[in-house]
């Protein structure tokens, strides 16, 4: 069978094609869930910059919110003059590029781009297998987050019981990558984490692209199983409390 080369998958980053009619009252849109670690990246440098902006909250089961996206998944960013952006680190750049332009863009700092890649590769999985430890904290996680996201009352329930065993075997996987327990792990992880923090933020005096990624991912997990890590961490634990008062997130 001869293979369609013309259907182009979906891609992150800045799309081509503008789609204005899916911004809300005229200003920056983003669509997310309310708990997602990415979109709170954004949120943080939203929040840091004063930008006014529009929030879509995605229906977690149906994400029926995004059916005119090929992109499918949150956050997606859509700026005023329509232009999309999926992912959320190409999203940051993506607002610092058209606003302050305060830090690099990606390929120009390696630094900064090594703890933006952890902010995904590592440290968002480490926090996901510490949160799904067990059946008992996954349903506890999946309470709060079914509360805060945009969920149906029934959705609700079928997401919070049956969703607590599927996450639970999501946070096994997760916690198979790394050679220590999830608990131990995450420590160890911030332990290397603040080895790039150099001065008060990974951007010494004023946060960067890796600080706002590594937040957002951290500020998920507020209120959850495993937070007390982050607030007992001797350098960790400065550098958030001072990352949320600098976003106000």
């Amino acid at each position: 069978m001869a293979v369609d080369d013309s259907i182009e998958e979906p891609t992150s980053g800045v799309q081509k094609k503008r789609v204005p009619e899916r911004t809300v009252n005229g200003l920056p849109t983003m669509y997310c869930f309310e708990t997602c670690p990415f979109c709170f990246k954004v949120k943080a440098l939203l929040g840091s910059r004063d930008i006014k902006y529009s929030k879509v909250e995605v229906d977690p089961t149906f994400k029926t919110q995004l059916k005119w996206s090929d992109w499918g998944k949150v956050p997606i960013f859509v700026d005023v003059d329509g232009t999309q952006v999926n992912d959320s680190n190409h999203i940051l750049h993506y607002i610092d590029s058209t606003g302050a332009n305060s830090f690099p863009r990606a390929g120009e700092d390696p630094e900064q781009d090594r703890w933006m890649d952890f902010s995904n590769q590592v440290l968002g999985k480490s926090i996901v297998a510490v949160i799904y430890t067990s059946y008992r904290t996954s349903v506890q996680a999946l309470d709060y987050v079914t509360k805060v996201d945009n969920f149906s009352f029934g959705s609700r329930l079928i997401n919070k019981w049956i969703g607590g065993f599927i996450m639970r075997m999501v946070g096994k996987s997760r916690a198979k990558m790394f050679e220590l327990p999830p608990r131990e792990n995450l420590q160890y992880q911030l332990d290397v984490m603040s080895e790039g923090i150099q001065g008060k933020f990974f951007g010494k005096q004023e946060p960067n692209g890796a600080d706002y990624a590594n937040f957002g991912i951290l500020r998920s997990m507020q209120g959850l199983y495993g937070f007390d890590i982050v607030q007992n961490h001797p350098i960790i634990s400065g550098w958030y409390n001072g990352m949320q008062d600098h976003s106000g997130v």
